[in-house]
């Protein structure tokens, strides 16, 4: 079993694309073939009009900067009190990105800097959780207007993901105390801290609400696994983020995997949050031959660009790929599921991806950071992804907790029960799973989600290395594209929801 390829310090962070330098060489190979693949759109909105908008932009801005001198210019001269002018200057520099009424464009503060750079690359106790910077709305019939950060990555291996959270979860209260008026970067700092202590989230999953108590910890995450599932030719391999290392780290995989008799391959990317899309181009090019793999729209359409893969491949086309997908598929992840399978190079298996198709680009201004939007993203087949995802060929929904049985689930996570258990009974087998769940018959669960605590609670007491990372039993969605890839047909399995779309 091969584990672990590419490790990388994760942290209660921010979700959203930002461009981080990688390291060098790798970074010059994707630079390399992107420079050979990309061409021009031809510009399909006259110079004149275009001219036009850009002039008439310019003006307003002008218009408005003036009175907004003359504005300041009064208030300077007219106000009792001192003014702090540092707070005047980052508070309209909030409301201009504020104004853009678009989550993924912000403005980070001076003071709050140095926090963000901790959110990206700094050393504390975390949870294993992405969220999103700004707040999703939450839509069911009783709350139609109440805003909260939503979880858009949970890691394996991590507090968040031992307790059972998972990407499209809501974070209501943090230590009882409500956060609906807070910014992410302060939820971010309530979670955060020494290692060792607790803190307690409530959550609300569709319409049902319940709360789990997390110990902080540091959280190494490999961003890339691999194995070849035992006594098969078919391989597996799960990326849960796409940095600038991820390239060579995929490239070896493959080269090992190949080596091992690879002729089918699973590739996982639910709860993988995205990254640097050229990474997951040049990734999609290892699979893809003279075909295009992505479009970028921008506001000016001379600078729209049409990326192509080149005409020799790493992964011969004889090798059968299923993509694992579901709502935490984001960003770059989704691009690249949507670039293999608009290629008819890959089958996808699981649910719509989360539907973020927009680039920012994330620098540093002044003493603070700004993150923009700056383009659009349509797959090959000319699709949208934004606010729409990408839809699998065949929809694989995972085990879920009935609404009515949240809050005995949520007692059950909190009692340590399943810990308890797993120290009583140490081995890992099928009768100590179904007595696990017979035991706890009578809380009301359902069965399967009583087994799958229990194998959960196993999996952690296990040295990671040691762990499996294909399960053809309860990952209903693993398990179903390996049916598929052995013999091109689905058999869902006892409790699994497969629809064919």
């Amino acid at each position: 079993m091969k584990k672990a390829i590419l490790t990388a310090l994760v942290l209660i962070s921010l979700a959203g694309l930002v461009f981080a330098n990688g390291g060098q060489e790798d970074q010059a190979i994707i630079e390399n073939l992107l420079r050979n693949t990309q061409s021009q759109y031809p510009t399909y909105v006259t110079g004149s009009s275009a001219k036009s908008s850009t002039t008439a932009g310019s003006e307003i801005i002008s218009r408005d900067m003036a009175t907004l001198e003359r504005l300041y210019q009064y208030v300077e001269k007219n106000y009792l009190y001192e003014i702090d002018y540092d707070a005047v200057y980052e508070a309209m520099a909030n409301a201009l990105f504020d104004a853009l009424d678009d989550k993924y464009s912000y403005y980070v503060k001076a003071k709050e800097s140095k926090d963000y750079e901790d959110e990206i690359t700094g050393t504390y106790g975390g949870l294993g959780l992405y969220f999103t910077k700004a707040y999703q709305q939450y839509q069911d019939p009783a709350d139609e207007t109440t805003l909260y950060p939503l979880i858009t990555q949970v890691f394996p291996n991590t507090p968040g993901a031992k307790a059972g959270l998972r990407s499209g979860d809501l974070i209501t209260l943090i230590d009882g105390e409500e956060i609906v008026g807070l910014e992410a970067m302060d939820c971010a700092r309530l979670m955060k801290g020494t290692p060792g202590t607790t803190v307690e989230l409530t959550i609300k999953r569709k319409t049902t609400t319940f709360t789990v108590m997390l110990t902080r910890d540091i959280i190494n995450v490999p961003t890339v696994e691999y194995e070849m599932i035992k006594d098969t030719h078919t391989a597996y391999l799960g990326i849960l983020e796409f940095s600038p290392n991820t390239y060579r780290a995929i490239s070896q995989a493959l080269a090992d995997l190949s080596s091992q008799g690879m002729e089918k391959l699973i590739i996982d990317l639910r709860d993988n949050s995205g990254g640097d899309v050229d990474v997951a181009l040049a990734i999609a090019d290892l699979f893809i031959a003279n075909s295009p793999l992505l479009s970028l729209s921008y506001k000016d359409p001379s600078r729209n660009i049409t990326y192509f893969a080149n005409a020799t491949v790493t992964v011969s086309p004889d090798v059968e790929v299923a993509i694992l997908t579901n709502g935490g598929t984001a960003s770059a992840a989704e691009i690249f599921a949507a670039t293999m399978k608009d290629n008819g190079r890959a089958v996808l298996f699981g649910t719509t991806t989360f539907g973020k198709g927009i680039m920012q680009i994330v620098s540093s201004f002044g003493t603070g950071y700004t993150s923009i939007t700056t383009a659009s993203f349509v797959g090959p087949s000319g699709t949208k992804i934004h606010e729409v995802g990408v839809e699998p060929d065949y929809v694989v929904e995972e085990a879920m907790v009935a609404d009515e049985q949240v809050e005995a689930y949520s007692e059950l996570l909190n009692s340590k029960v399943a810990e308890a258990f797993v120290d009583a009974n140490p081995d890992y087998t099928e009768e100590n799973l179904h007595k696990f769940a017979e035991e706890n018959a009578a809380t009301g669960i359902d069965e399967m989600i009583l087994l799958l605590v229990a194998r959960y609670e196993y999996l952690m007491k296990m040295d990671y290395n040691e762990r499996p990372l294909v399960d053809l039993t309860y990952d209903f969605g693993c398990r179903e594209a390996y049916l598929w890839l052995q013999e091109n047909e689905i058999v869902p399995a006892a409790g699994a929801k497969v629809v064919n779309l």
